[in-house]
């Protein structure tokens, strides 16, 4: 077979974006387990072998969407979550740890399609417990979820922000995760709160184990 001839990054980079996303709409359309990279290559108007060319099997190409949209997400929520003050949460001062951590939590239903991610997340969790190459995708989410919590918790107890009672901050932060999993489970089953009342469901949790009276109280 004679080699491919080269093109320009950005060329392939587009190319590959267009594969990673046609893929993300067929997990969410069909599962996981039923993308076929026959249709990837339909959706995105190019032939299976482009597709095996970029991302050589499907379960690479699986790992690579998930990936993608995960780190992604991740991304977007930290930048929400950033220090520069841009994004106060009414009643705490601007670029506080705390307001930080409502901007977070604000973030996880503004950023992208709320329905859709909750859908892919729960596709991949699934997905893992048979495919060990998607477990590390699992655990890079966890990884990024906790680091962004950690951070924001750890500057607040260093300016007097926070105070923990009677849990690590490595519990807060497992709290708030398993709340948001939570979250993500009952959209996709259609039964998840207003997105203003999510954020507002983990502010009051994070506001009562981080601050504001004193253990037992």
């Amino acid at each position: 077979m004679s080699p491919r001839p080269a093109q320009p990054a950005a060329e392939a980079e587009a190319k590959k974006a267009a594969i990673i996303a046609a893929s993300l709409d067929q997990i969410v359309d069909r599962g996981p387990t039923a993308v076929r990279m026959a249709d990837v290559a339909k959706a995105v108007g190019m032939s299976v072998g482009t597709v095996q060319y970029y991302f050589g099997s499907r379960d690479a190409l699986l790992a690579a969407a998930f990936s993608a949209h995960s780190d992604a997400v991740l991304k977007d929520i930290a930048d929400m979550a950033n220090p520069d003050g841009k994004n106060t949460v009414e009643g705490t001062e601007a670029g506080s740890p705390r307001s930080r951590l409502h901007a977070a939590f604000t973030a996880v239903h503004e950023v992208g399609n709320h329905g859709q991610r909750s859908r892919i997340w729960i596709e991949l969790v699934t997905a893992a417990r048979t495919h060990a190459s998607l477990q590390a995708c699992v655990d890079s989410v966890f990884a990024g979820w906790r680091s962004l919590f950690s951070r924001i918790i750890g500057d607040g107890i260093r300016t007097g922000d926070f105070t923990l009672y009677g849990l690590t901050v490595t519990e807060v932060v497992d709290t708030f995760i398993a709340i948001i999993d939570g979250f993500d489970l009952a959209a996709v089953a259609g039964q998840g709160p207003e997105p203003t009342t999510m954020a507002r469901i983990l502010g009051a949790t994070a506001d009562g184990l981080l601050s504001g009276g004193s253990p037992g109280a």
